[in-house]
């Protein structure tokens, strides 16, 4: 019944999504039929390619014909190559995918273990070293800490290659430079509620049992910690989704993000409409996931939502 009701919601948001995306993209400034047919093209010549685009139609019909492209992929092709978007973006999102997850990932793994150690031995060396490295990860934009990563990892080390997607190696400087905000955000949020719960009743029960401290923490406290980490992990999902569109041109990476670029650069409007609706859709998607594991791992929360 949740899922249901969160679908039925998720409806009218895609359609208010879809309503913007359309109007806002031919803002975009430049004539799409002009920057195709060349410098040397007459008149005449760009006329007839605004025509067979449909760009001089009335917006209303060019509206329906976005949104009979979500579901017929014939109708969705790219101004620039002619091939339909889905098979545009089916080639490109695997990358983007792996670079948001991965970061993802890596991003929960480093704040879980950062955030565990700053509660164990708050207020010494490591809480001190964790919060400095937490606020530098939330402060430095994605776009300088990739350079930086570029300069000092690529160049002057040649731990990673700087540019390109053809290799796995290729995605491990942008999945840690992606990471470090999450990471950041994570580690405070786990340091916060660990040290929240380290001082209620049933840790004292589990610890009169004879069980040792890391057992008390792993077992019983980190996991009631982790259900505000699990919410604050959808939200970071789809701001890594943005971060991509970043990552991926610093780093060269041939994902959505830089197709949505190329997009926009050439006045691509079906590349741009359907990459951001993508977009919102998997946020809208993962949102859900995120409030469904909240309830898994919270069963208090499940009364609220019902």
């Amino acid at each position: 019944m949740f899922v249901l009701k969160r679908l039925a919601e998720a409806a009218p948001t895609l359609f208010v999504v879809s309503v913007l995306v359309f109007f806002f993209v031919n803002l975009i400034p430049g004539d799409p039929a002009a920057q195709l047919a060349g410098p040397n093209a007459s008149n005449e010549e760009i006329a007839a390619l605004t025509e067979h685009l449909g760009l001089n139609e009335p917006a209303p019909s060019r509206y329906w014909r976005f949104l009979r492209g979500v579901v017929d992929p014939s109708v969705a092709k790219s101004f620039k190559t002619g091939r339909p978007v889905t098979v545009e973006i089916a080639e490109r999102l695997p990358k983007t995918l792996a670079l948001a997850f991965g970061a993802l990932a890596v991003g929960l793994l480093l704040g879980t273990i950062s955030g565990v150690c700053c509660a164990l031995w708050q207020g010494g060396f490591v809480d001190a070293l964790v919060t400095v490295l937490s606020l530098a990860g939330i402060s430095m934009p994605i776009y300088w800490l990739g350079l930086l990563g570029i300069w000092l990892f690529a160049i002057n080390l040649g731990w990673f290659p700087a540019a390109g997607a053809s290799t796995p190696l290729h995605f491990v400087l942008p999945i840690l430079v992606l990471s470090t905000r999450p990471a950041a955000l994570f580690s405070r949020l786990v340091t916060a509620n660990l040290l929240e719960v380290m001082g209620k009743d049933y840790l004292d029960t589990a610890r009169s049992k004879g069980l040792s401290e890391m057992r008390v923490i792993f077992r019983h406290a980190l996991p009631n910690s982790l259900v505000a980490a699990v919410s604050v992990a959808g939200v970071q999902f789809g701001s890594m989704l943005g971060g991509s569109v970043v990552t991926e041109n610093v780093f060269g990476l041939p994902g959505l993000g830089r197709l949505l670029v190329q997009g926009v650069s050439s006045s691509d409007y079906p590349v741009v409409q359907y990459t951001v609706l993508m977009f919102a859709t998997f946020f809208i998607a993962i949102n859900l996931l995120t409030d469904l594991l909240t309830q898994w791992l919270d069963p208090r929360t499940r009364g609220a939502a019902s």
